[in-house]
């Protein structure tokens, strides 16, 4: 398989699912900056459609935003994480989808949180996803990427412990991540920058925040 192909992805996140809540789902309370910019979502979602959580893991940024009143729908690729988050939080709001393809209606949502999961795209990709997101975002729709700075890819064939198919990951300059998405037609409103955590992979982060332009 290729470092980015979905099934190498799914398959890292299934064998690695109860890990990955252990090492990585209570981490909010120790990130100032992501709680606040999962606040500034809450106070600026307009309307009753719900917000996805695009790549949700173990449900970790979807509770706190429906802890805040947020309606929230969490999809991820592996389908063990989802049953982690179902379990974590109690949700049944939960679909299985790769993110280049939507499993959503056009203008379902009013926001997307992506946390942490572009970077499991091949760098050609990210239009593709952003695409299907403004496609299911209804106009004016919120748009908020959390991703790692860097240059060029990074690969790995071992996560949390576990032996897997080598799978890839795409590291992005902020001028590069900004240019996308704006050609996408969002607008972006806000960017915040984090380092990592000790346990977390040593890169710098990125928080852009964005609407879509034709609302």
């Amino acid at each position: 398989m290729e470092p980015f192909d979905p099934s190498a992805v799914r398959a890292a996140y299934h064998v690695a699912a109860e890990d990955y809540a252990e090492a990585f789902a209570d981490d909010l309370l120790a990130l100032t900056v992501d709680r606040e910019v999962l606040d500034s979502v809450a106070e600026g979602i307009a309307g009753p459609e719900p917000v996805l959580d695009l790549g949700c893991g173990p449900g970790q940024v979807g509770q706190y935003l429906a802890q805040r009143d947020v309606r929230v729908v969490g999809m991820d690729l592996a389908l063990q994480m989802l049953l982690v988050a179902q379990r974590r939080t109690g949700t049944r709001c939960l679909a299985c989808g790769d993110m280049r393809s939507l499993p959503f209606g056009a203008r379902s949502f009013s926001g997307v949180v992506a946390f942490y999961s572009v970077q499991h795209l091949p760098r050609p990709a990210l239009r593709t996803s952003l695409a299907e997101i403004r496609r299911i975002l209804k106009p004016a729709g919120l748009l908020v990427v959390a991703t790692h700075l860097g240059e060029s890819e990074v690969y790995t064939s071992t996560f949390l412990g576990h032996e897997i198919a080598t799978v890839g990951g795409t590291l992005y300059g902020a001028d590069e991540l900004r240019g996308v998405v704006e050609r996408e037609s969002f607008v972006i409103q806000d960017i915040r920058y984090r380092d990592p955590l000790p346990h977390e992979h040593a890169s710098k982060r990125i928080y852009l925040t964005a609407r879509l332009a034709d609302g």
